[in-house]
């Protein structure tokens, strides 16, 4: 029992930063815009297969994108989510576009380790899908007499048609 014991402190104390995936903290992104996300691994995993998912709990959530399955021509609308994986960075990139309040949720970038006795190596955030309206820089300054320029995003729910009357 004792080197059981042993074996098991000895494999637990050698886990480093290089066998984990890391991204970002969690985000707010405002409706109808686009994010990317990056999800860092170690080199040991260049080779891996990696994988994006959604749902509050890492073993039950939906796949919604794997390096091992390219995906082929989408219909129109369909290919909201997208991987770039760059094995000599060892980074893979998800981008998600058009996002929209029920894409609110829990996400998980993935690295399939396999085996019975070695899980996944995982990260997970928290996308926050909001309406609203946000200033790209807050921040601005001019001499007096020129002009400013301040851009403002919105969500896709204040839209309106320009061309109609107020």
């Amino acid at each position: 029992y004792i080197y059981i014991y042993i074996f098991f402190f000895f494999q637990l104390s050698n886990i480093s930063l290089a066998q984990v995936v890391t991204t970002v903290g969690d985000l707010r992104v405002l409706e109808g815009r686009s994010v990317m996300i990056p999800c860092h691994y170690g080199p040991q995993y260049a080779s891996y297969v990696k994988y994006w998912c959604h749902g509050s709990v890492k073993d039950l959530c939906t796949s919604l994108v794997r390096s091992d399955a390219p995906r082929g021509p989408a219909a129109a609308g369909e290919d909201k989510v997208a991987m770039f994986d760059d094995p000599v960075q060892q980074v893979f990139t998800v981008t998600m576009t058009e996002l929209q309040k029920e894409d609110s949720g829990w996400y998980w970038c993935g690295v399939e380790v396999g085996g019975v006795w070695s899980a996944d190596v995982t990260a997970s955030l928290h996308i926050n899908v909001i309406q609203g309206m946000s200033v790209v820089d807050s921040m601005v300054s001019g001499e007096e007499g020129t002009s400013v320029t301040v851009q403002c995003l919105y969500s896709q729910g204040y839209r309106y048609d320009l061309t109609s009357p107020l």
